[in-house]
């Protein structure tokens, strides 16, 4: 019988030894005289004991640690609360070993589990601060802390307590430098601690592979493709691997070698949604979007209702002309998700379908509960241009400014809104602001010269300045634009040089241009009676939904 009585689990044996300590400490305090009266918390420490040993699941093991604490809570010992402290040390890693599981088998992203996670590591910091803590609560604390949301600093530091363990197989080090290096801020030791583990574990594909991720996060897209490279050399039908190797060709700019991988990543992997999903957007970008609608659509065979896929196919659908289909996945995701990129994209497919009012209406409100997304007033502020009320698009320029400054786009977009309302010292103004952040951008240069050759305000027009402009506007432009040479014979028109004004101003005739032809022939003429050109443009502020009127009036 004592024979088998020994033969028991590793955690009972454990549990009955750590007893016989105990009850032999006991028989040394009485032989000493000690006084054991004011051992208030032995009663809860028997108890637990007995529910430790008999323990088949968590809520035992849960019941045994509030017991242990209770009663070293209460008093003990020394020698029964050392006794306490190691058998609550044992309880709380049997809880924490028990939880990771859980944590393990489900979704991070679940608020269930991040409770459950946040019990495990309090349970595991407990254990640490207690006297020879096991080196797997290192380990397993540096794990939790290395995921998203935990704190890599303590991350590391309880990774490198763990390696400093000495006797550990090699195939825990290499795990532990792996978890380590995801969360070193320095490359060079994260490389190391890669290294390092890929030299304790050779084979392990899944390590060079987040060595891979790591060097592509760093934008080391060639050397991450090396790394991907030696993996399939080992597994040549990993379509991890494969998958991985198609990303990064996709972030090398080689769509066809992408493919490739996703195709044969496919093959192996059919149920995959990623390798469609990267077709699709490779397709797109190739504006071949009937293709990548297809690819889209196994996705969501695979994925119902997946947000980033229903706004990418409704891009395609959009681009492709298929603007009731566009609507109804944008509908579809803002249904379930308030997406921005929805947002924006009913607002564009709306704009589209000549529904432009509703389209401000959607960039207002996202705009508002927004408003420090500067791209969403940008949007907002060209359909007010296109709604011919220029007045709001300045405000709306002005918001993003204030946001940021050094937003070219804001700076010339609003230039040339005061233009069309015909207020030129501020039009002059913020081309001057676009320019310094963009000299060499030919539409600023071509406008803000037009300005100040044409203006009718004597204090806005600078002969000189605008001939330098457009001078460096058609050089920017290989002299092949028609309104920009125009913009050049205005500026020498100004300056009195009818003759040089005629021969550019001719030249930009002779290109024939179908929307500019009448105004070109009427500057022509202009310039041959010796008369500079002057121009400003008044938009009257519309109502919404309001036909357009006229874009510009001209005045010499």
């Amino acid at each position: 019988m004592s024979h088998n009585f020994l033969k028991t689990t590793p955690l009972l044996g454990f549990a009955l030894a750590m007893i016989l300590g105990v009850f032999s400490a006991r028989a040394f305090a009485e032989n000493e005289n000690k006084p054991l009266a004011q051992n208030e918390g032995l009663e809860d420490l028997d108890q637990a004991m007995r529910v430790k040993i008999n323990a088949t699941g968590i809520r035992d093991i849960n019941q045994a640690v509030e017991l242990l604490q209770r009663a070293l809570d209460k008093g003990l010992e020394p020698v029964d609360a050392d006794f306490a402290q190691e058998l609550l040390s044992s309880a709380l890693m049997e809880r924490a070993s028990a939880l990771v599981r859980v944590i393990n088998a489900r979704s991070i992203a679940d608020p269930k589990v991040q409770q459950i996670r946040q019990l495990v590591i309090s349970d595991l910091r407990r254990i640490l601060a207690y006297d020879n803590p096991p080196p797997r609560a290192s380990f397993e604390l540096g794990r939790l802390m290395a995921m998203p949301g935990g704190d890599p600093h303590e991350a590391r530091r309880v990774l490198t307590t763990f390696l400093e363990t000495p006797d550990l197989p090699d195939n825990q080090r290499a795990e532990a430098f792996i978890l380590r290096s995801r969360v070193q801020t320095d490359e060079a030791k994260a490389l190391a601690d890669f290294d390092e583990a890929l030299r304790l574990a050779p084979d392990n594909a899944g390590y060079r592979l987040v060595r891979a991720v790591f060097l592509r996060s760093r934008s080391k897209f060639e050397d991450a493709l090396e790394e991907v490279g030696q993996v399939l050399q080992q597994a040549p039908d990993d379509a991890n691997a494969l998958i991985l190797q198609g990303e990064l060709f996709r972030e090398l700019n080689q769509p066809d070698e992408a493919l490739a991988s996703f195709d044969r990543a496919t093959k192996l992997a059919p149920q995959a949604p990623t390798p469609f999903q990267n077709r699709g957007e490779i397709y797109r970008k190739q504006e071949k979007f009937d293709l990548a609608i297809a690819q889209f659509d196994q996705v969501l065979k695979l994925q119902p209702g997946y947000p980033l896929t229903l706004v990418h196919r409704a891009e395609a659908y959009l681009y492709s002309g298929k603007l009731e289909k566009a609507l109804a996945d944008v509908e579809g995701v803002l249904e379930k998700q308030p997406l921005i990129a929805a947002h924006r994209l009913r607002a564009e497919v709306l704009a589209k379908m000549d529904r432009l009012q509703e389209a401000i209406e959607e960039m207002e409100r996202v705009s508002k509960a927004m408003p420090q997304q500067v791209d969403l007033r940008m949007q907002l502020a060209l359909y007010y241009l296109v709604d011919g009320q220029p007045r709001k698009a300045i405000a709306a320029y002005s918001e993003v400014i204030k946001v940021n400054e050094k937003s070219f786009v804001a700076w010339r977009s609003r230039g040339d809104a005061y233009l069309n309302i015909g207020e030129h010292s501020e039009a002059v103004a913020d081309l001057q602001q676009a320019l310094e952040l963009s000299p060499d951008d030919s539409s600023v240069l071509n406008n803000l010269a037009w300005v100040l050759a044409t203006s009718p305000q004597d204090e806005v027009r600078d002969a000189k300045r605008a001939i330098e402009l457009a001078t460096k506007a058609c050089e920017q432009s290989d002299y092949s634009q028609s309104h920009i040479l125009s913009t050049l014979a205005a500026a020498y028109a100004e300056a009195g040089q009818f003759e040089t004004a005629i021969k550019w101003s001719q030249k930009a005739v002779d290109m024939e241009d179908p929307e500019h032809g009448k105004q070109l022939a009427a500057e022509l003429a202009s310039y041959r009676e010796d008369r500079p050109w002057r121009e400003k443009q008044t938009v009257a502020e519309s109502e919404p939904t309001a036909e357009k009127p006229e874009a510009t009036e001209t005045t010499k």
